[in-house]
């Protein structure tokens, strides 16, 4: 009760959300990190399926088994590893570990021009999974309780727009460095192109954001 505060449509829809949250201190940065990261992970419903058929041949039952392996680890890594580590390296720290994890999946992907290679960078970047869950705790730490779940709406606004532009990106990129007039034959081209924005995410990670204990005093909008 004490974090209520009084209703405001202007910030009760996503974009009021968004526009609200430039309020509060370096959580523009936050927000962008979000939006490169999960614009990266978009590749994976958007050109999965095209990239294995078109690279390895492989029918609809492998790739749904690669797909599947690729969830038990994430799985594995968010309820057995996290909880062990985030105690060891912070919530700062394991976030960074993640991103580098999530580019360097990616950019193997990219590369594996076998299918052995897709499990192979399975089993050794399973730890990118490690990103998402410190990323929203910094996020939290940026602004006022009361103003969480403002907060949290303004992340999903974020999540839902990469989910729109993120297949069309990602599926214009296959098709085009996988056609007849492409300057190159590249199938992984997709998932080059998502470690890059993950590695411009790193990069903002490590320069702007720095971790909750060095944060300043929070501001709320209204003496902002």
């Amino acid at each position: 009760m004490e974090h209520r505060r009084r209703f405001d449509w202007r910030r009760a829809n996503p974009l009021g959300a968004l526009k609200q949250m430039r309020h509060y201190p370096g959580i523009g940065w936050v927000g962008l990190v979000f939006f490169l990261y999960w614009l990266a992970h978009a590749v994976y419903p958007s050109v999965w399926p095209f990239v294995s058929a078109a690279r390895y041949g492989w029918s609809e039952g492998q790739i749904g088994l690669s797909l599947g392996i690729f969830g038990i680890g994430g799985a594995f890594v968010m309820g057995v590893v996290l909880p062990r580590i985030l105690p060891v390296l912070g919530e700062w720290k394991t976030g960074a570990v993640g991103l580098v994890f999530t580019a360097v999946g990616l950019f193997g992907y990219a590369l594996a021009w076998q299918g052995w290679m897709v499990y192979a960078v399975i089993v050794l970047t399973c730890l990118e999974a490690l990103a998402d869950a410190p990323l929203r705790s910094v996020a939290a730490a940026k602004v006022p309780p009361s103003a969480q779940g403002e907060l949290q709406g303004a992340l999903s606004s974020l999540s839902s727009i990469t989910t729109i532009i993120g297949p069309v990106i990602f599926t214009q990129i296959f098709s085009h460095f996988t056609g007849p007039a492409s300057p190159v034959a590249f199938a992984g081209a997709p998932y080059a192109l998502a470690a890059c924005f993950v590695v411009v995410a790193l990069v903002v990670y490590l320069l702007k954001i720095r971790p909750s204990a060095d944060l300043p005093e929070k501001v709320s909008p209204q003496s902002a």
